[in-house]
């Protein structure tokens, strides 16, 4: 009796077995008759149709070789975090917020052009875009950062600075040179 109950016990798990991995499987895909686009070896992504894709590829083909990252916030010139850090630690910098209604407070001659953020009013970040106001003093930080010193520091090597990857193969290295700079590298 036990082999019985034990048989159709196990007869009913591998039949639940069976209908849950098909279910998975066995997915059956309506013929519409249509051609899919990957047998025409192009690419179009999901949810567009073939002209809409190359719509939208001619618009890229018109930006080709405009500097797009323009278009993100511009208009400020700014400085680097640890000038920024340099001169709060000096009292000479701060946490700066438009002011709520700052527009409206610019128009009845409420508040300055210099009280409004540099970012906000597109400015310079030692109000030298504003006519009449106290220049901000520089520091020896924000000079390098303006002649570009920053750009040393954008580099993707995995000693923290350096000429970073030689993604093209252009630079000719040896790598007896990074097991130098590298300690411990053998």
């Amino acid at each position: 009796m036990m082999n019985l109950k034990s048989a159709i016990i196990l007869i009913a798990i591998q039949a639940i077995c069976v209908l849950s991995i098909s279910a998975f499987t066995a997915v059956s895909v309506p013929q519409t008759g249509l051609k899919s686009s990957s047998s025409l070896h192009a690419y179009v992504p999901d949810g567009l149709t073939a002209a809409e894709y190359q719509k939208i590829k001619a618009q890229d083909r018109k930006n080709l070789g405009k500097d797009l990252g323009r278009l993100g916030p511009r208009g400020f010139k700014s400085r680097s975090m640890q000038a920024w850090q340099e001169a709060f630690e000096r009292g000479e910098a701060g946490h700066t917020f438009a002011p709520f209604g700052y527009r409206a407070q610019l128009k009845k001659g409420e508040i300055k052009d210099e009280d409004v953020p540099y970012m906000v009013r597109g400015g310079s970040w030692d109000n030298g875009d504003v006519f009449g106001a106290k220049r901000l003093p520089w520091l020896k930080t924000d000079k390098e950062y303006a002649r570009g010193g920053y750009k040393k520091e954008q580099s993707a090597s995995i000693i923290g600075s350096g000429a970073g990857f030689n993604w093209t193969g252009e630079r000719n290295e040896a790598i007896g040179n990074v097991k130098k700079i590298v300690p411990g590298l053998s």
